[in-house]
C-alpha cells in the first residue's frame, strides 16, 4: 500500500507527492484592484516561491524538478530569456469558487484598509470563475527569478504565467491572508511512469473565513454578514459563554477519552465545538451551543487540528486529514491521512453538527479526499 496522502480530483485519484504550503499573497503581486492602501505600485505578475540558493535552494530544485534557477542569458545586465519550468501546472475550478465563496466577507467588510472599494470588482470576479472551463485548467510556469548575474547579488526565485489563468488568480487573491499552495501530485495508477502534476489552490487564511449558516449564505442581504472573530468577541462580551461549564462536564461525561491519545485525564481535555460555537450564537441557537452533542473531547493538539479544520469526520466517525500538512507532520502525529480510521467520537446524534464542520470548517474540498 502506497504512503503517499491520496487526494481525488475530478474522479482521478492521485498520490501527493510532495507539497509547498502557505506561500503567502504578498501585496507586491497582486493585481491594482485589491491592493492595500498603505503599499503604492501596480504590483508585479511574479510570484516569490523562496529563495534559490542553500537548503532551500535545494528544495525548490528537488520539487519543480528545475535545476537552473536564475541561470539565465543576460544581454547588459538585464534577463534576455525566462526559461520553462514546468508545463503541468493546474488550477481547478472548484477550488477557485471555493476561494471566492471564503473571501465575500472580507470583500464587503474589508477589515483590511484597500485603496478601493473591492466589492466593486467581487461579482465581476465571480462570473470570471464561472466562465471558465469545468474541472482543471492547465498552465506553464516560468523562471522570473533574479538572475545570477544581478548586481545586488538577489537569489529570489519567482515563478509566473502568461497563461490567461495566471492573471485570473492574480487577480481574485486578497494580500496578505490568502495563502497559495501547490501539490504535487501523480495519478495513482501508473504512478511511476507518469510525469508530475503541480496542482495550484489558494486559501484564505481561517480567522477571515467566512463560516456562516447556509441559510446566511444565501440571503440577499449578504451585507449583514459578520466575520467569525467579530462574532467571537461580541458572543463573550455579551454572553460570558454561559453555561460552558456544564456544557464541558455533558461532554467529557458522553466522551471521556480523547480518541486519538486515549487520555481521560479532564485536566488535559478540552470540549472542543464542532459546529463553532460563535456561529451557534450569532443564529440565536443557544441550544446548539450548549448540546454536548455538539462537542467532542480532545486533548490540544488534535484540538487544535479540529478547530483549524485540518481535520474532520464522517458521519460515522471516520478520520478525514486535509491536504494542508507534511507527510512528515503527519508521522509526528501519529495519523495516517490515507485510513479514514473510524475514530471512538460516538457520532450518533451529531451528524447535523459533523456536516456543518466538513462543509463550514474543514480547509479542503471533502470530495477531493474521502474515498
Amino acid at each position: 500500500m502506497s504512503n503517499y496522502q491520496i487526494i481525488t480530483i475530478d474522479g482521478v485519484e492521485y498520490n501527493i507527492i510532495d507539497s509547498i504550503q502557505n506561500l503567502r499573497a504578498e501585496d507586491s503581486f497582486i493585481h491594482p484592484n485589491n491592493k492595500l492602501a498603505i503599499f503604492s505600485g501596480n504590483g508585479e505578475a511574479r510570484k516569490y516561491v523562496g529563495k534559490y540558493i542553500g537548503k532551500n535552494g535545494e528544495r525548490l530544485k528537488t520539487f519543480f524538478e528545475y535545476d537552473n534557477w536564475g541561470v539565465t542569458k543576460t544581454i547588459n545586465g538585464k534577463r534576455a530569456e525566462y526559461p520553462i519550468i514546468q508545463k503541468n501546472c493546474f488550477f481547478n475550478k472548484e477550488n477557485l469558487q471555493r476561494y471566492l465563496i471564503d473571501a465575500k466577507v472580507e470583500y464587503q467588510k474589508q477589515e483590511q484598509n484597500y485603496h478601493n472599494d473591492i466589492f466593486e470588482f467581487y461579482a465581476k470576479y465571480v462570473e470570471s470563475i464561472d466562465n471558465l472551463e469545468k474541472g482543471n485548467i492547465f498552465f506553464s510556469i516560468y523562471d522570473v527569478s533574479d538572475h545570477l548575474q544581478n548586481a545586488k547579488n538577489y537569489r529570489r526565485g519567482y515563478i509566473r504565467s502568461n497563461d490567461d489563468i495566471w492573471n485570473i488568480w492574480r487577480k481574485i487573491v486578497l494580500p496578505k491572508i490568502s495563502y497559495l499552495s501547490i501539490l504535487k501530485i501523480k495519478p495513482v495508477k501508473n504512478t511511476s511512469d507518469s510525469e508530475p502534476l503541480f496542482y495550484f489552490r489558494i486559501f484564505l487564511d481561517y480567522q477571515f473565513r467566512s463560516i456562516v449558516h447556509p441559510q446566511l449564505l444565501s440571503n440577499k442581504s449578504d451585507f449583514d454578514l459578520i466575520k467569525p472573530v467579530d462574532i467571537e468577541k461580541e458572543i463573550i462580551k455579551r454572553s460570558g459563554r454561559k453555561g460552558q461549564q456544564e456544557y464541558r462536564k455533558k461532554v467529557l461525561e458522553n466522551m471521556p477519552q480523547c480518541p486519538f491519545t486515549l487520555i481521560t485525564d479532564e485536566l488535559l481535555l478540552r470540549a472542543s465545538h464542532i459546529k463553532p460555537y460563535a456561529v451557534c450564537m450569532s443564529e440565536n441557537n443557544e441550544k446548539e451551543a450548549l448540546d454536548y452533542l455538539n462537542g467532542l473531547s480532545l486533548t490540544p493538539t488534535y484540538d487544535w487540528l479540529f478547530d483549524q479544520g485540518y481535520i474532520t469526520f464522517t458521519n460515522q466517525g471516520c478520520l478525514i486529514c486535509g491536504t494542508r500538512l507534511s507527510p512528515y507532520t503527519w508521522e509526528k502525529l501519529g495519523i495516517n491521512p490515507n485510513a479514514q480510521k473510524k475514530m471512538r467520537i460516538y457520532p450518533e446524534g451529531r451528524e447535523k453538527y459533523l456536516e456543518f464542520h466538513r462543509k463550514f470548517v474543514f480547509q479542503d474540498n471533502i470530495d477531493e479526499i474521502i474515498k
